[in-house]
């Protein structure tokens, strides 16, 4: 695949979890990746962390999300634009009572190869998910650990 053929992609509806990959490497031949978040009301997201290899962005359709990038910490709602630059310490939650879309995109392209590790090993779980190992797989992807995540209470 080239960046020259064209795609069009919809949500599995069907698929588990709060993060769904609509577009990877594969599809843009390793430029970046697109993705959509749906988190529900009151719900923390990642621990703080920092991508290494990539830039992120988060495009809020809505709802408001809560973010902390670096030491700024504010909200994004409808229509409003985040941009979480590469090295920089960040994460994000839902604090609010009314859930939260929003469309996440990644450049380069790679980290859809974590979302599926962490995915496979959700899945295979009979209990709470260990926070070291979903950090392990992280690290294999340049995402380092760096706190706990926003607390929603």
């Amino acid at each position: 695949m080239t960046l020259t053929e064209s795609f069009v992609v919809q949500r599995d509806v069907t698929a588990p979890g709060p993060w769904q990959v609509l577009a990877g490497g594969e599809r843009t031949a390793g430029s970046v990746m697109f993705g959509e978040a749906r988190l529900p009301a009151r719900s923390s997201g990642p621990g703080v962390h920092v991508h290494t290899r990539e830039d992120e962005a988060v495009f809020i359709i809505s709802g408001v999300m809560t973010f902390l990038v670096g030491d700024l910490r504010f909200e994004a709602g409808d229509g409003e634009l985040v941009w979480l630059p590469r090295e920089v310490p960040h994460t994000f939650a839902n604090l609010g009572d009314e859930p939260v879309r929003a469309f996440g995109v990644t450049t380069p392209a790679g980290l859809e190869g974590m979302f599926a590790e962490q995915a496979e090993y959700f899945g295979s779980l009979q209990g709470p998910p260990d926070p070291d190992r979903v950090w392990q797989i992280g690290d294999r992807y340049g995402v380092r650990a760096l706190g706990p995540p926003l607390d929603v209470d």
